[in-house]
């Protein structure tokens, strides 16, 4: 079983030297981000857990928009939320060095099966700026170019960044940048991740 010191990363001094950048595009890549043991951890939990159909901001399904399925981490995944604590601890680390006044982080395991993607879209609805910073955690082993299912990023130079979700890869982004999903090829795992200046409903 996963513990602490799995998901234990000493965020400053894997960031530090690439921080400059992220706020200049406002996206990040971190790969071999967590330990063997931690991936192989969060690829079982991934695969045995019960998934919803996921829906938009305002509650209805629409596939022709998004095809994942979901299950938000909680205490019935105790291996998410240790991955949910190391996340806080980045969110004191951007806290620290950005002032980006995060509270509280949320995430859940993400399931698109073959054929289906997320169009463009922010993570904050309009009118609304509760996430302040997104990242995608991936569990998929041995990701090619033919798989598809790519995140596309518009980051704030005006350029599209497209990323391979191949495991173990945290990509973090501004949470008011444009981005979607590409069509998947294979079953997909992720973990989807927010990390948010609101507090929690009680």
């Amino acid at each position: 079983m996963a513990t602490t010191h799995d998901f234990g990363i000493d965020w400053a001094a894997r960031l530090d030297a690439m921080l400059d950048n992220f706020v200049q595009t406002g996206v990040m890549v971190v790969d071999d981000c967590f330990d063997d043991s931690a991936v192989r951890e969060l690829q079982a939990e991934s695969g045995y857990i019960d998934y919803k159909d996921a829906h938009l901001t305002h509650g209805e399904r629409e596939a022709s928009i998004r095809g994942d399925r979901i299950r938000w981490i909680d205490d019935a995944c105790p291996v998410g939320l240790l991955y949910l604590s190391s996340i806080e601890s980045l969110a004191q680390y951007f806290n620290a060095t950005l002032f980006t006044g995060i509270r509280r982080c949320e995430a859940h395991y993400a399931c698109y099966p073959s054929g289906f993607g997320y169009q463009w879209h922010k993570d904050n609805p309009i009118g609304r700026d509760e996430r302040v910073i997104s990242a995608v955690y991936y569990l998929n082993d041995d990701w090619s170019q033919t798989d598809g299912g790519e995140i596309l990023v518009d980051d704030k130079l005006g350029n599209e960044q497209k990323l391979l979700p191949k495991a173990n890869r945290l990509v973090l982004f501004d949470s008011e940048l444009l981005h979607q999903v590409n069509i998947t090829n294979r079953t997909r795992f992720s973990i989807a991740t927010w990390m948010r200046r609101d507090d929690g409903v009680l």
